[in-house]
């Protein structure tokens, strides 16, 4: 008798009391959605530009001003786009961002250069290599500009030649027509069409080989052979130098090189060379990397020949091991190609990094094969006869020559170098091309690495490096905004996840370790400004590291020590060069960043985050960013109004949940009313029903009930008989898309709204978690919201708890963790209904973290 009247109280349903169907709810969602998705890839590619602007700060990558004009307006282009978006998703709420963008934008416009096109500030049309530097990378190229500085500034031997500008490729197409023909012809080319691409292509080439060069040009091409190489019998590599090659993206064997060109042939061959901007892999590759083709003219190298005996790589310090205080050089018979792509076993020699290097020791490899330069330019892979394999390609004295030079370069340029070398016939040793040692990994450049250590114990491996350094310390992990205030100087900042918020103790941290976080994240973009040694996504970092242990972070090797590593202690010294730092071009880029990069806005809580508040692109970025959420969030006070075009789940759960499906989120027939869980395609919705329909919290009896939480449930519907917040019975609503959930949830007489994105970049992916109501006296629905929050604190979830009311966030993590939270989320929807009838004291509120953690869920 007793249990009929609670089954018919607690468990009833309610009348359908929803709206007739108002599809233009629907469309207003998918508008909504359409926009917030529009605003997510903005921010996922402003994080990379940013992230890509901290890594230039450091000094230690070529760049001109033509970079910092394109990034400069990629950054204001992609913030317009978040704010546009977001203003979108409710018109009139965020008034005020684009006029800091307005202001952004114009004082950027005002930095010196920053409107000014290289080819007003360059007439020539070639330039000698003794008249380049670095500072002419947006006139010559890369490749010409490092070569000239090697020559001009380090004074160490390069290849005779000239360069021939990028001025000369602007007036060479300008005075064909070839500029408005080509943009006419690639204005029509479909990336993913790649028969017809390489057929438009393969007719540009051949326009531009057949093009005549105008007669200044090439009069400027003849006069400066003569003036490089005077009557001297000598044969050119012509070889590209793009405005975006070997920058940031290295368009690595995507142009053309000619070799063995003689003088008859250099007009020929520039055209060639050319030409080869527009070959399909070129042109593909530029398109995926989003790089405009007014940002890729060609400058072209004409440099002397290296009818190499002998050739290699040398390193000033060793590549592989960072404590090893050396040099390396490894070298092979004839062209380099055979020793980068591993076919021969060269030559090694290890000397010491003095001023005058020292040979420590060295090994022979069996060299038996070589490449050199046939008669009409091709390479031709020989046998080496039997006798010279095992000789050494380079004497003692030539070893420790070309050691003094390498040394000469690193001095220079104030890093770490990698530098490709050959020697001619003659026993002359010339450098090809001089490029920094990369501490930061990836891009198939060989990274200095440290070796794992025996005599310290290894508590983590592994994870993002989004800064590299050694940082040594005691372990802090700040939960409260009240801990970062106490935060010591030389603390190791160790958090579950990145938060922009630990910028206040950036100043402080000696070094930074996170189980979760994006390298491209605002967390990742301070720790770059401040340099503070960090690595992201290191896993079990929470549960292995505690309060006040003393470790050593090295952020080189991706790993963490107990204790002080004091073989690690000498490299917490920075390794950045610092003579880019100190040309035009670079300020022009630190003023430009200043009006970007620095966040102001941390705290969303804080009463300046408003866009009055912003001052930065990067904070109308965080602005914009946290908002959205909360437009989305919002959608859910709207879903009883499209009801009727809603799907009824069939499914074994305690609620009434309907579906709104905007966008590939499940896969019924059209015209159908109910949908199966096997028929949901929506990937967040799919891991929450996983949880709510696990068989441990799938109850099909009515559930024990405690008689003094039952009477407090009687009594509080007696004061309010609406129930505040929801009543039984009321349906629940999931607006999807493929991998966008939106699931507002009434059980009993509580509240929850679930917002959430799952797709493959983490940088877009978030849970929003609110809960909110109950049943029972103001005591235990309290009590209820405490058991909550403790059980999303403990799956990393940022809580804040009021009252009856939980607000949680769990962002920026990939897509196995944001499934795996999303089921236990639907588990602990499951288990917490009417569970503030239970909650009679505060022991019943930490059982029930305990039993959660430990999968006990009745």
């Amino acid at each position: 008798m007793v249990w009929n009247l609670i089954s018919r109280h607690l468990f009833k349903r309610g009348s359908d009391t929803a709206p007739q169907a108002d599809k233009t709810v629907v469309k207003g969602f998918r508008k909504r959605y359409a926009r917030f998705r529009k605003l997510l890839d903005a921010n996922a590619a402003l994080a990379d530009v940013l992230s890509d602007m901290e890594e230039k700060l450091d000094g230690k990558s070529l760049f001109g001003a033509l970079y910092v004009r394109h990034m400069a307006q990629k950054a204001v282009s992609l913030t317009r786009r978040m704010a546009v978006s977001l203003e979108g998703m409710h018109p009139g709420r965020h008034r005020g961002l684009e006029a800091v963008i307005e202001k952004v934008e114009e004082q950027l416009t005002g930095i010196a250069g920053m409107e000014t096109d290289c080819r007003e500030q360059c007439r020539e049309l070639t330039l000698s290599l003794s008249e380049v530097d670095l500072s002419m990378v947006d006139w010559v190229g890369g490749k010409c500009a490092n070569l000239g500085e090697m020559r001009s500034m380090a004074q160490v031997p390069v290849p005779r030649g000239f360069a021939v500008t990028i001025t000369a490729f602007h007036r060479f197409f300008a005075e064909t027509g070839l500029d408005q023909e080509i943009e006419k012809k690639l204005s029509t080319i479909n990336g993913e069409d790649r028969e017809a691409l390489a057929t438009s292509l393969e007719e540009v080439r051949t326009a531009i080989e057949n093009a005549p060069l105008p007669g200044d040009l090439l009069k400027a091409l003849d006069d400066s052979w003569k003036r490089s190489f005077g009557d001297d019998d000598v044969r050119l590599a012509v070889r590209s130098s793009a405005q975006s090659e070997d920058g940031d993206k290295s368009f690595a064997g995507q142009f053309l090189s000619v070799l063995n060109v003689g003088r008859a042939d250099l007009a020929a061959s520039y055209k060639r060379v050319v030409a080869s901007l527009f070959t399909p892999s070129a042109t593909l590759y530029r398109l995926h990397q989003g790089i405009p083709l007014s940002a890729s003219a060609m400058a072209v190298a004409c440099i002397e020949m290296v009818r190499a005996v002998a050739s290699g790589v040398a390193y000033s310090h060793d590549p592989v091991n960072l404590l090893a205080d050396t040099l390396l050089i490894n070298g092979i018979w004839g062209l380099g190609p055979h020793l980068v792509d591993g076919i021969v076993p060269p030559d090694m020699w290890v000397l010491t990094r003095e001023e005058k290097p020292v040979l420590v020791r060295r090994r022979v490899g069996n060299k038996d094969r070589r490449l050199t330069i046939g008669g009409s330019g091709e390479l031709v892979d020989q046998e080496v006869p039997e006798a010279e394999r095992r000789l050494y390609c380079l004497s003692e004295k030539e070893v420790e020559e070309l050691a003094v030079l390498v040394m000469r370069l690193e001095k220079h340029y104030g890093g770490y170098q990698d530098v490709e070398w050959a020697r001619d016939p003659s026993g002359k040793l010339i450098l090809l091309q001089s490029r920094p040692l990369d501490t930061r990994g990836g891009g198939g450049k060989k990274t200095p690495k440290t070796p794992l250590l025996d005599n310290y114990p290894l508590l983590l491996e592994g994870g993002d490096v989004a800064y590299p350094g050694i940082g040594h310390g005691l372990v802090v992990m700040p939960r409260t905004s009240e801990d970062l205030l106490q935060f010591p100087k030389g603390g190791v900042l160790v958090a579950l996840h990145s938060s922009a918020e630990y910028a206040s103790v950036m100043d402080r941290a000696e070094a930074v370790v996170t189980e979760t976080g994006g390298v491209t994240g605002h967390m990742a973009t301070i720790c770059r400004e401040y340099r503070v040694p960090t690595l992201l996504n290191v896993p079990k970092t929470m549960q292995t590291l505690r309060p006040g242990m003393e470790v050593t972070v090295d952020a080189f090797s991706g790993r963490v020590y107990q204790g002080k590593a004091e073989e690690l202690m000498p490299m917490r010294m920075s390794l950045d060069p610092v003579r880019l730092q100190d040309t035009p071009v670079f300020a022009m880029l630190r003023q430009a960043a200043q009006l970007i990069l620095p966040l102001n806005l941390t705290d969303p809580n804080s009463a300046r985050f408003t866009p009055a508040g912003c001052e930065t692109l990067h904070d109308v970025m965080r602005y914009a960013h946290e908002f959205s959420y909360h437009e989305m969030f919002a959608i859910s006070d709207s879903a009883v109004d499209a009801g009727s075009v809603a799907l009824k789940l069939k499914a074994t759960l305690p609620i009434d949940l309907h579906i709104i499906d905007l966008d590939n989120g499940t896969s019924v027939r059209p015209g159908a009313r109910v949908v199966l869980p096997e028929e949901i395609l929506c990937v967040p919705l799919k891991a929450l029903l996983k949880g709510m329909l696990h068989p441990a919290v799938v109850f099909r009896r009515p559930r024990p009930i405690n008689m003094g939480g039952f009477m407090s449930v009687m009594g509080q519907q007696m004061i309010n008989p609406q129930g505040g917040d929801g009543r039984f019975g009321d349906k629940s609503y999931a607006i999807i898309s493929d991998r966008y959930m939106n699931f507002s949830s009434r059980v009993g007489y509580h509240y929850s709204v679930l917002d959430a994105y799952c797709g493959k970049t983490q940088s877009k992916n978030y849970i929003s978690f609110n809960f909110q109501g109950g049943a029972a006296g103001e005591e235990r629905r309290a009590r209820r919201c405490r058991a909550i929050a403790l059980v999303l604190e403990d799956m990393g979830f940022s809580v804040s708890v009021k009252n009856d009311a939980v607000k949680s966030r769990f962002q920026k993590y990939d897509r196995e963790q944001i499934e795996d939270r999303l089921d236990q989320l639907g588990r602990l929807l499951q288990v917490t209904r009417q569970m503030d009838m239970l909650m009679i004291n505060d022991g019943v509120v930490h059982q029930f973290r305990e039993d959660f953690r430990n999968g006990v869920y009745r």
